[in-house]
């Protein structure tokens, strides 16, 4: 750790945050740094700020949350520390249609709009995550989430979700929609601010910020250390219960050990930007749903080199040179110590040790220009994705349900390298034939490997009296197979080649509307979910599964987001998604898929604007179990946050106080029919302290 502050500190050294010229910053300047002077300053207006600001994330070129031609929602940093978020899952909570699930080894999976991705053991592959633009997801596995089991957030300034299909501007993986995660850079922060954190678990988080800038030279550091005992909850019984030997009842293994830093460097029209990330878990519950002792690590590595051309004649031309990686160790118990078979016992039980490393290059360059009522926004991509030194060693073969008889062979379904290559050509024209009206069409070509796509995508939006936006828009999306699904296989699932991709096409209409200090939108979509890869037959924890293209999902909904100030600082807001997903195979409700699920909350601030109250009920209703499961529904929930924050307590020192689950409701994630019987505990009270300090 001592390595990673010294080289933040010579990336970032301190300028001091008022070394222009000994101005002193106004209030909407230090907000845009991450802290003000004082509340009393600002209007709430400057707090939602975030709805203003020019979005690329729906159409490629600057437009805001309103005028985007897609249903975007977008968190500011001012209000992640209102509410106490800690971690972009927590983050996503807030969004309308976003859920957060976990899965048996722990790790978390972002549900939005119903599509419930993660069968085959990825994770979250069918939601594009982006870090200042970068890709997160892994072309192993899938998914960001897999290889991010807690993605803070103490460094973001802003948190972008479009929502609905869109390959068209993303490519690959962008089937249910894409989040894009802005960071602090020297242009938001100059000083130093240390954070530390403690709370319930033995969780304890330590932070430091660092921004300099020096002519046309300017640097920015963020470091972030995070070790917690999780909440260690009880299992009373698990897949082998009944079954066999079984190590229930036990708690579950929840502890967690994280590092993340950010770099950035600009200079002139370049910009590089570094993010190194390396977690280390428990394991939860276990691969197989079965309780054991496990050890997973993950480390990634993103980083990316941009230069930017403006032209007075030709446009602005930019040109992106990405590189990725991601390695992931795990050891696992998948089936406790006197797991028997008919060719004997194992009296350790079986291990399965899983070591992979996948890297990303890409190259990328846009070229934008404005033509009197036409926007052209173009460009080609081109890339290679691939996964090397790829091992899964065993004591026992899920394949073919025999033992191995040396325990340093290789499994031999495990797969050897893999790689593909990666091309894009995309176009898109933002017409306005009138002020009051803008249509946005986009193209996009994808060759992965040997998977071919062209997704469209058309948007308008018509500006009405009152500053009321209505927005209609269509898209289609879809997700190569990954590597893992196409050609290598890992215990309880088997590659299949020749699988086609994941396909979704989107249609939705939207009311937008911005009056005062209202800020309202209401959302309606239609979505039909095809090929969607999934494992044939039931959950099984001692064998593995093949895996096929299945009929898939049809799914539509409403969606509501109101954010309402009152006098200069308080507010409320509401994030309701109604949803209905019906699977195509039994005409029946998908599994796992709530049919309602939103927050409620506000913000008061007293004491002059120096302290802040924060409320927040979240809920999420029953969810319906697979066809074949005799269990009732799943248990629908409402859990209780509270934040208090307080600002200027000491120069600069703020505090915050944030409590989780306040009512301490016993709530569960769905566990498949086969695994954990009583599905999945969540943590129940928690509270974190942190105080931070700006030098």
């Amino acid at each position: 750790m001592r390595q990673w502050v010294g080289l933040s500190l010579l990336l970032a050294a301190p300028s001091g945050i008022f070394a222009a010229e000994g101005k002193v910053a106004s209030a909407r300047e230090l907000l845009r740094m991450g802290f003000f002077q004082d509340f009393e300053e600002l209007d709430i207006s400057e707090l939602l700020e975030g709805a203003e600001i020019l979005l690329g994330i729906a159409g490629g070129r600057g437009a805001s949350a309103e005028r985007a031609p897609g249903v975007v929602s977008v968190l500011g940093d001012e209000e992640i520390r209102l509410r106490g978020v800690r971690t972009l899952q927590q983050a996503l909570e807030l969004i309308p249609g976003v859920d957060v699930t976990t899965d048996g080894l722990g790790r978390p999976r972002v549900v939005l709009r119903g599509v419930f991705s993660g069968a085959t053991g990825g994770g979250s592959e069918d939601v594009l995550i982006l870090v200042n633009g970068h890709r997160m997801d892994d072309p192993f596995l899938g998914g960001a989430t897999l290889l991010n089991p807690s993605l803070p957030v103490a460094n973001v300034k802003r948190i972008e979700v479009l929502r609905g299909a869109a390959s068209a501007l993303y490519g690959s993986g962008a089937v249910a929609g894409v989040v894009n995660v802005i960071t602090y850079g020297p242009e938001d922060f100059s000083g130093i601010e240390a954070t530390a954190e403690a709370g319930s678990f033995g969780t304890q988080r330590y932070a430091i910020r660092l921004g300099s800038r020096a002519g046309e030279f300017r640097t920015f550091g963020f470091l972030q250390y995070e070790d917690t005992n999780g909440a260690r909850l009880l299992v009373p019984a698990d897949s082998q219960t009944g079954h066999g030997p079984s190590l229930a009842p036990r708690h579950s293994e929840d502890g967690l050990q994280a590092i993340e830093t950010n770099y950035r460097i600009e200079w002139h029209d370049f910009t590089m930007n570094l993010r190194i990330g390396n977690a280390r878990g428990d394991g939860f519950i276990g691969l197989s749903d079965a309780l054991g002792d496990n050890d997973l690590s993950y480390r990634q590595i993103a980083s990316d080199l941009a230069y930017e051309r403006k032209t007075a004649g030709s446009g602005v031309f930019r040109t992106t040179l990405s590189f990725g990686q991601n390695r992931y160790r795990q050891f696992l118990k998948p089936l406790p110590p006197g797991f028997e078979i008919a060719e004997g016992v194992f009296p350790d039980g079986v291990f399965i040790e899983q070591n992979a490393d996948t890297r990303r290059f890409g190259l990328l360059g846009t070229w934008e220009r404005d033509l009197g009522q036409h926007g052209i926004v173009a460009g080609v991509s081109v890339g290679r994705e691939s996964a090397e030194d790829v091992e899964v060693r065993s004591n026992y073969d899920f394949a073919t349900g025999e033992a191995v008889p040396d325990q340093t062979q290789f499994l031999p379904t495990a797969g050897g390298d893999d790689g593909r290559t990666l091309f894009g050509l995309f176009v898109q024209d933002d017409w306005k034939p009138s002020r009051s009206a803008a249509i946005t069409a986009a193209l996009r070509f994808d060759q992965v490997g040997d998977v071919s796509s062209v997704s469209p995508r058309i948007g308008a939006v018509f500006t009405l009296p009152n500053d009321v936006r209505f927005k209609l828009a269509y898209g289609r999306a879809f997700r190569a197979p990954t590597l893992a699904e196409r050609e290598l296989s890992v215990p309880l699932i088997l590659s299949r080649a020749g699988l086609d991709p994941v396909h979704n096409d989107t249609l939705e209409a939207a009311v937008a509307v911005k009056r005062g200090a209202l800020r309202a939108s209401v959302a309606a979509y239609l979505s039909y979910l095809r090929d969607v890869i999934e494992p044939v037959g039931a959950f099984d924890p001692t064998r593995s599964r093949p895996i096929r293209n299945g009929p898939g999902t049809d799914l539509r909904g409403l969606e509501l987001e109101l954010r309402r100030s009152f006098g200069r600082s308080d507010s409320v807001f509401i994030s309701l998604a109604v949803q209905d997903a019906e699977d195509r195979r039994t005409g029946l409700d998908a599994p796992f898929v709530p049919s309602a699920l939103g927050n409620l909350g506000g913000t008061v601030f007293l004491r002059g604007g120096r302290v802040s109250v924060t409320p927040i009920w979240s809920f999420r209703t029953s969810r319906e179990r697979e066809p074949r499961d005799p269990r009732p529904p799943l248990a629908g929930h409402g859990l209780l946050g509270l934040t208090l924050r307080a600002t200027g307590l000491y120069r600069t020192l703020s505090l915050t106080l944030s409590g989780r689950n306040l009512l301490d409701q016993r709530y569960y994630e769905p566990a498949l029919l086969g695994g954990v019987p009583g599905d999945y505990p969540r943590p129940g009270r928690s509270v974190l302290l942190q105080a931070s300090y700006l030098f």
